[in-house]
C-alpha cells in the first residue's frame, strides 16, 4: 500500500478545499500546488491567526482599561492635558493595526511608560505566535519539495519549478501576518549607515526584496525642495515635480502618463506619510491619509522592489514598510 506524501492535517484541509480549488480561478499553475498552499493557509488561519487575533483583542482591551484608569486619575487631579493625551491614545489604538501607533508628543513621559508596557506585551505575543508558525512552515517546505519531485516524475516541469520556488521562499523568510507591517528600512541597497536615510540629489535606494500585488507600501519621507520619486507599480511616481510642483506624475506601468493636477505636492522640509496600495486590478496613492490617485488596471504581473530617488534636491527617508493588506486602502 502506497503512503500519501501529505500529513493528515494537510490532506484533510486539501480535501475540504478541493471543490473551491476546482471551481475557482487558482493562484498557482498546478492544482496540487494550489491545494497544498491553500491547506497551509487554512491551517495557519485556524490554529494560529484566529488565536492571535483573539489574544490581540484581549491585550488591547487591557491597555484601554489601563488608559481609562489613568485618564480618570488625571482628570481628578486636574491634569487636563495628560487626560486629553490619554484619550487620544485610546482613539489611536482603536484605529491601529499591527501594533502601529503614532509618535507621542514631547513631554508624554507617563503615557510613554504605559505604551511601552503594552508594546512589550504585544511583541512578546507576536514572538510566541511566530514560534507556532515555524514548524508549520518547515512541514510545508518538506511537502513542497516532495511534491516537486512527484511533479518532475509526472513530466510537469513548470509546476515542479513553481513548487521548488515556493519552498525556497517559505524557507528563506518568516511568515508575515496579513495586515501586519514589515519594516524594510534597513533592508535596502545601498545599506544605510544612519536613520533617517539621507539621500543627496540624484541618490536612490531600493528594497532588497521584491513584492507582488496585493501589497501596501508606506514611505515616510521629506523633501528639502523639489522632485521626490518612488518606483514600484510605475517606473516613477513623482511628487513636487520641478516644472509643476502641484502635479502628480506617473510614468510607466498600467497607469502610464497619468498626470494629475493639484495632487502631487508634498510639504517641504516636513515628513509626510505616503501610502501606495497595489492590488491585482487597481492602485491607490495617499499622502497623510488623503487620497491623491486611484486607477483600475492589470497590476497582477508586477514583481519588483520599491525604489526611492531624490531627483531634484536632498531628501530624507524615515521609514519604509510593507504589508499584505486584506482589503484595499481606499
Amino acid at each position: 500500500m502506497r503512503t500519501s506524501i501529505y500529513p493528515f492535517w494537510l490532506l484533510a484541509a486539501a480535501f475540504a478545499l478541493n471543490i473551491h480549488v476546482m471551481n475557482a480561478q487558482t493562484t498557482y499553475a498546478d492544482a496540487e500546488v494550489e491545494a497544498l498552499m491553500s491547506a497551509f493557509k487554512n491551517k495557519v488561519a485556524q490554529d494560529v491567526e484566529a488565536p492571535w487575533r483573539s489574544a490581540q483583542e484581549e491585550l488591547g482591551k487591557n491597555y484601554i482599561q489601563a488608559l481609562d484608569r489613568a485618564q480618570q486619575d488625571a482628570t481628578l487631579k486636574g491634569k487636563l492635558e495628560y487626560a486629553a493625551a490619554l484619550r487620544a491614545e485610546k482613539e489611536a489604538l482603536a484605529a491601529s493595526t499591527g501594533g502601529e501607533l503614532p509618535v507621542l508628543p514631547p513631554g508624554s513621559r507617563e503615557l510613554a511608560v504605559l505604551r511601552k508596557k503594552y508594546l512589550d506585551a504585544y511583541q512578546a505575543l507576536r514572538a510566541s505566535t511566530q514560534k507556532k508558525i515555524e514548524p508549520l512552515q518547515k512541514e510545508l517546505v518538506r511537502q513542497l519539495d516532495a511534491l516537486a519531485i512527484k511533479l518532475v516524475r509526472a513530466g510537469k516541469g513548470d509546476a515542479a519549478l513553481e513548487a521548488r520556488q515556493l519552498a525556497k521562499e517559505q524557507a528563506a523568510q518568516p511568515y508575515v501576518f496579513e495586515g501586519e507591517w514589515e519594516d524594510q528600512t534597513q533592508k535596502v541597497t545601498p545599506k544605510p549607515k544612519n536613520l533617517p536615510i539621507v539621500l543627496k540629489k540624484r541618490d536612490s535606494i531600493s528594497t532588497v526584496a521584491s513584492f507582488k500585488p496585493p501589497v501596501e507600501i508606506e514611505v515616510v519621507a521629506k523633501v528639502e525642495g523639489l522632485d521626490l520619486r518612488l518606483g514600484f507599480a510605475a517606473d516613477q511616481l513623482i511628487f513636487n515635480w520641478e516644472r509643476r510642483s502641484d502635479e502628480l506624475r506617473i510614468d510607466g506601468g498600467p497607469a502610464d502618463k497619468s498626470y494629475i493636477p493639484a495632487m502631487g505636492e508634498l510639504p517641504q522640509k516636513k515628513f509626510a506619510v505616503i501610502r501606495w496600495y497595489v492590488g491585482k486590478d487597481m492602485q491607490t496613492i495617499s499622502v497623510d491619509g488623503k487620497l491623491r490617485f486611484s486607477h483600475k488596471g492589470d497590476y497582477s504581473a508586477i514583481d519588483r522592489p520599491v525604489s526611492i530617488m531624490a531627483f531634484g534636491s536632498e531628501a530624507a527617508v524615515q521609514s519604509i514598510k510593507t504589508r499584505r493588506p486584506g482589503t484595499p486602502a481606499f
